[in-house]
């Protein structure tokens, strides 16, 4: 298993940079918006899957988890870029960019506590940078649509967040303000589900995908109230929050999909 996970670390590099060698095209502001909404996501769910390899918690899966959001992440700021080429996105992505370097560098050592916490920090930063592409890239969307789509991808981020800072806590890292952040990222969750399900754009397919979504997140609330006691499930809130990030990356494309 050991060497299963250098070996997961070691195609990190030659991985993303095939990536970046064979980009996608983005041909819409709207597919823009979509990626670097999901660039949020990957900026957590690659240190929820490092929290959780260090635990040696679903230390496969998560190897594999990581590796392939680094070549995600990797793929779609190269997407990005060749498609916002000038003006204030291009110079935001020069920042994201640069930040990425040096998360990259981390996010792939092999998992210690001490890496972690500065893992951590370091996804606030990368966060957010690439929120500030995000909401500029909402702009340009007209109507409700952008929002839609940005709250349901920022859904996604803070399925992530949230599953990044429960394993934190499981791990006894020790990082300041550890609890607040977790609660405020569930409260925020709350939040945009909400809005999301009373949207007047919803078709009855998202409303039914969204019901989906909200029996998830009640799941994972039952593992949330055993954290007083101090009894952590994280493979329990790992494999819910994943499910929910899946059915909220349908959502995603399902509002992408609606005619402005």
């Amino acid at each position: 298993m050991q060497s299963f996970r250098k070996i997961c670390f070691l195609l990190v590099t030659l991985t993303a940079f095939g990536a970046s060698l064979a980009r996608a095209e983005i041909s819409s502001m709207d597919q823009a918006l979509d990626i670097a909404g999901q660039q949020r996501m990957l900026s957590q769910r690659i240190v929820k899957a490092y929290l959780l390899i260090g635990q040696d918690i679903l230390p496969d899966k998560s190897s594999i988890q990581l590796h392939d959001s680094v070549a995600q992440f990797e793929s779609q700021l190269s997407d990005l870029e060749g498609y916002l080429k000038a003006g204030e996105m291009a110079r935001d992505l020069k920042s994201v960019r640069k930040e990425w370097a040096s998360f990259r560098k981390l996010a792939t050592t092999a998992p210690n506590q001490e890496n972690a916490a500065k893992l951590i920090q370091q996804s606030e930063e990368l966060l957010s940078l690439t929120q500030g592409v995000t909401s500029n890239l909402e702009k340009q969307v007209a109507g409700t649509k952008g929002r839609l789509i940005n709250i349901s991808n920022e859904q996604g981020m803070l399925s992530q967040k949230i599953a990044m800072y429960y394993s934190a806590m499981s791990w006894n890292l020790g990082v300041s303000d550890l609890e607040n952040d977790f609660k405020a990222a569930v409260k925020k969750y709350d939040a945009g589900l909400s809005e999301l399900r009373k949207a007047d754009a919803n078709s009855e397919e998202i409303n039914k995908a969204l019901d989906k979504v909200i029996s998830q997140w009640s799941f994972s609330h039952s593992g949330f109230e055993k954290m007083d006691g101090q009894d952590f499930v994280p493979f329990v809130i790992a494999m819910t929050t994943e499910s929910m990030l899946k059915s909220m990356r349908k959502i995603s494309d399902m509002y992408a999909g609606l005619k402005s």
